[in-house]
């Protein structure tokens, strides 16, 4: 794959154009589902492998609607990009929710987010915003055409769920931008120069920013997770052998959440590399999902 492949490559499935959209897939289950679940995939994946991760949730009765977003959107910051990805999203959840809720069934369903590395975490943080405007909005006069009800309705049914993060969110410095470019592209003749490039880049942009006192992509990024109040519960999935997300900063990500007072679940391997913990450890790794979600379902019970 060439550096410009790479980053012309716009979604998992798309259609030709400047700019496609994400394509979002949407599994149903029989019946009324435990949750619909949002899994965001991390940049590069393919729906194959997207579609391991839904297959879990599926298995568990949930529904689910999984999509990725653009190597471009994620490794150019672009937000606008992220933006659209995040209310494709939610649309397509919303969806879903007015399909199975019936008017003589009261019980509301909770959506669960599955964000992968930060090509998920990425979305997320911009989703964080959205929900938050969408919130101090007046309900307008000729429906939904904006989304904003659809964005309502996705965060009253995240607070009843979860956020379930694996492998995410990476603190990005320049040594984690030089190891992500260069254990996505294949051919490591062009990984190398392309890694180096585009931490030189990233250094550059961080130095102009500080320059002028604004802060970089990756420390904007990061204080939006930190303090972001959409879902009060939720999971980390890790580990101390990946090279691209750093699990101290995880680990120090979840017990400043938890000061904040979120609830917090955390799942910590030893060897897996970054978005390889289902793969090495699929058996506890499945088994964790199912314990949030039982978790879940237990506090709506209360």
């Amino acid at each position: 794959m060439s550096l410009f492949r790479f980053f012309r490559s716009k979604s998992i499935t798309g259609t030709a154009g400047s700019r496609q959209a994400t394509s979002f897939i949407t599994q149903e289950v029989e019946g009324k589902p435990r949750a619909v679940v949002l899994v965001l995939g991390f940049a590069g994946s393919k729906p194959r492998h997207v579609a391991k991760y839904a297959n879990i949730y599926n298995l568990n009765k949930c529904t689910t609607v999984a999509g990725t977003a653009s190597n471009y959107d994620v490794f150019a910051f672009d937000k606008a990009g992220q933006d659209s990805v995040a209310m494709d999203a939610v649309r397509n959840v919303s969806k879903v929710l007015h399909s199975i809720q019936s008017d003589n069934d009261k019980k509301e369903v909770p959506v669960v987010m599955h964000i992968m590395s930060n090509g998920g975490a990425y979305v997320t943080a911009r989703l964080s915003l959205m929900l938050e405007a969408a919130a101090k909005d007046k309900p307008k006069e000729g429906g939904n055409a904006d989304g904003t009800e659809d964005l309502r309705l996705f965060a009253e049914r995240l607070r009843l769920g979860y956020q379930i993060f694996d492998s995410a969110p990476g603190y990005m410095n320049v040594k984690s931008g030089y190891n992500v470019i260069r254990d996505l592209i294949p051919n490591k003749f062009i990984a190398i120069p392309a890694a180096v490039a585009f931490t030189t880049i990233s250094y550059l942009r961080k130095v102009a920013l500080d320059a002028i006192g604004k802060q970089s992509d990756g420390e904007e990024f990061w204080n939006l997770l930190l303090d972001d109040r959409s879902c009060m519960r939720q999971a980390y999935i890790y580990s101390q052998g990946d090279k691209v997300c750093d699990s101290v900063k995880i680990e120090e990500m979840a017990m400043q959440r938890k000061d904040r007072g979120v609830h917090v679940m955390t799942k910590h391997f030893e060897d897996s590399k970054h978005v390889q913990h289902l793969r090495l450890h699929e058996t506890e790794y499945v088994e964790f999902v199912t314990a949030v979600l039982q978790d879940m379902e237990a506090r709506n019970n209360e």
